[in-house]
């Protein structure tokens, strides 16, 4: 397995922004269809060869990529460099992938993760050149075949003489990520015979999420700090504006804490910490916080396959199997009854798995694919420049569910953080600021400023309402602002869930300290995002922002820090901060990072997936990003951990409650 510590996740995890343009830049999508979209626009690209290099597990990784007007020609890779078993090796195939893409948006190659995100990040370098760093999104409404307008498509029909084997079991999970890790290992423990299938190889699984929402942990209980259910089910029930399911908040709600329980028991076998955050309550905040969040502690080594590994080897001590490189491609049903499905393993067999009990679709959801983006959530779209997907992102698992006719969501929303950074001389204009990079510390309450130079808002809100009040500005374009004490600065904010930088009041580890964004935010300076300057004036000037205006605005911004008063805006005392330190730093901000979409395939509380006439369909559960029902309008970023602890609390009950054939 190929392990990172937390320093260099974040430095692939900057790096990945360029790598990820392609959903802000909606030229290159996974998929034939996109690649014949992407002809019809009449020269997106100036056609030649361009080279560009990126980080890889050893060292350099180069791209020599060749364009006509409409498509990527031919690209040459250099990875010498690389492990020759493992990097070198899978260049062939990752020239494949973009050939066939037409994109940087690949899945990579199972066991050479460093080495395919290298070649992704390399590879969108180029074509952000070849389309002069503007990429083009193809045409969304000049026909009534527009963009993602057949998103779904039609089931796939396998011919019984192209299927080459059957395999059977009673409960099969198909996905290893936060909710399909639960579930597997739930159903093993109450005796069903379980398989764990999963599309790609074991370092690029979806892994589990760092910090899981619970209320009524055995911690909480312990340290005086436990969440009202009531008050956590009303919390998730009016931040969706009235979308969420009750029933299942209730759920959650009633049954994340023996979860969270069970979880924390499993790391402590594998000699890791889970442990309940507490922040500090008697400061005032314009917004309301619940100590939910649980999170891994980390040591210097960083990935999220610790976790899932732990649950794993606990399951298939069990008697789980675990079958990695299976693509799931339809489901198939007994009457009404869904009775297993078939896929297709590495060398492109495909296979019968037989599931007596049911099936349990832990799929993600469809943040990887950008005509179903397009189609259901084009603001979503615009409000992104880094796509932090997980790769199987890719809306599979609720087409399949569709066709077996389950409902969706009729309203779409999407996770995005307001954490990404774009170069000084770009804007949001759209389709522009499509090569953003990963700006961690973008939560973080500091001055912000439109393009005029002028404060707009309380810096301090949930991520995603920054980049809605964003949304009125002159092309979507903010500036983060601070000076030469920002550390200490962001020690004072106290600022909550994954955007906090330093131990919470408990002494809790922050999912990533300060430290280590330092040296992110040292790595976005060398590459041109953060600039830097020794005086107000010339920062205006690097920023690309009127310089009278700026400076009046930080003058006036700095009146209201020394009294501890924001009469402009209302922000907290405490999360104001003086621009008294030279030297100066400034980001430009357009869009955020997308994490995951939100809306999914309608469930029951015992987490079956509804039909047309909203009754269960039996043997099909559904759980994770892919399910519905739960979140709607806007992420509840002050409950931290309230996306994964849902889908590892539904994991784990529709585990058991297949296996028990409720």
């Amino acid at each position: 397995m190929n392990k990172i510590n937390r320093r260099d996740f974040l430095k692939h995890g900057t790096l990945l922004g360029v790598g990820a343009a392609a959903l802000g830049a909606l030229t290159g999508c996974n998929s034939a269809a996109s690649s014949a979209a992407a002809s019809s626009v009449a020269g997106i690209y100036t056609p030649g060869t361009y080279t560009a290099t990126a980080n890889g597990m050893n060292g350099p990784v180069t791209a020599t990529v060749t364009f006509d007007e409409v498509s990527i020609t031919e690209v040459v890779l250099d990875v010498s460099g690389e492990t020759e078993s493992i990097g070198q090796a899978a260049k062939d195939k990752l020239v494949e992938q973009i050939m066939t893409a037409q994109t940087s948006q690949i899945d990579g190659v199972t066991g050479a993760t460093v080495t395919s995100k290298a070649v992704q990040n390399a590879v969108a370098d180029c074509i952000s050149q070849a389309s002069g760093g503007a990429i083009q999104p193809a045409p969304q409404d000049t026909s009534s075949s527009s963009a993602g307008s057949d998103w779904l498509g039609q089931e796939p029909e396998i011919a019984e003489s192209e299927i080459t084997e059957t395999r059977e079991c009673e409960v099969l999970v198909v996905g290893a990520g936060s909710s399909g890790t639960f579930a597997a290992a739930s159903a093993v423990e109450m005796g069903a015979k379980t398989i764990l299938i999963e599309k790609f190889g074991h370092d690029m699984a979806s892994g589990i999420r760092d910090t899981l929402a619970a209320c009524g942990s055995t911690e909480q209980k312990q340290d005086g700090d436990d969440v009202d259910p009531a008050e956590a089910v009303r919390y998730l029930c009016d931040w969706s504006h009235g979308y969420t399911k009750r029933s299942l908040a209730q759920v959650w709600a009633d049954k994340s804490g023996e979860t969270i329980d069970w979880f924390a028991a499993r790391l402590a076998e594998g000699g890791m910490e889970f442990r309940h955050e507490i922040d500090d309550a008697t400061l005032p905040s314009n917004y309301k916080v619940l100590d939910v969040g649980h999170s891994t502690q980390y040591g210097p080594e960083y990935t999220e396959q610790l976790t899932m590994d732990i649950v794993l080897d606990y399951a298939q001590n069990l008697g789980l199997e675990v079958q990695y490189e299976i693509t799931m491609v339809k489901l198939e049903k007994d009457g009404d009854r869904v009775c297993g499905l078939i896929a297709k393993d590495a060398e492109g067999n495909y296979i019968r798995y037989k599931a007596s009990k049911g099936v349990i679709l832990a799929c993600g959801g469809y943040s990887g694919n950008e005509e179903m983006m397009l189609a259901l959530q084009p603001q979503s779209v615009e409000q992104t420049c880094v796509n932090y997907s997980k790769p199987g992102a890719k809306g599979d698992g609720i087409k399949a569910c569709l066709w077996a006719g389950a409902i969706m969501d009729t309203t779409h929303t999407s996770m995005i953080f307001d954490r990404g950074a774009v170069k000084p001389d770009e804007h949001g204009e759209y389709g522009k600021a499509s090569n953003g990079q990963l700006f961690w510390m973008g939560s973080q309450p500091f001055l912000k400023v439109n393009l005029k130079g002028e404060r707009f808002m309380n810096e301090y809100q949930p991520y995603d309402m920054v980049l809605h009040s964003a949304s009125s500005q002159p092309y979507h374009t903010y500036c983060t602002i601070w000076d030469s004490n920002y550390t200490a600065d962001c020690e004072k904010f106290e600022t909550h869930g994954c955007s906090r930088l330093f131990n919470h009041k408990n002494g809790t580890a922050p999912v990533f300290p300060m430290e280590m964004v330092v040296g992110m935010n040292e790595e976005l300076e060398a590459n041109g995002y953060i600039v830097k300057a020794d005086t107000i004036e010339e920062l205006a000037e690097k920023l690309g922002l009127p310089v009278e205006t700026f400076a009046a605005t930080v003058a006036r911004y700095n009146e209201l820090a020394a009294k501890g008063v924001d009469e402009d805006f209302g922000k907290e005392g405490y999360r104001l901060s003086a621009l008294a330190a030279a030297p100066y730093y400034g980001v430009r901000q357009s869009g955020g990072y997308l994490i995951c979409t939100m809306d999914g395939i309608q469930i029951d509380e015992n987490m079956h997936a509804l039909n047309a006439d909203y009754e269960p369909i039996a043997g099909l559960y559904v759980i994770g990003d892919m399910s519905g029902n739960y979140f709607s309008q806007s992420y509840p970023c002050l409950l931290a951990g309230a996306a994964a602890g849902r889908s590892a609390t539904f994991g784990r009950l529709a585990g058991q409650n297949a296996a028990q054939g409720i």
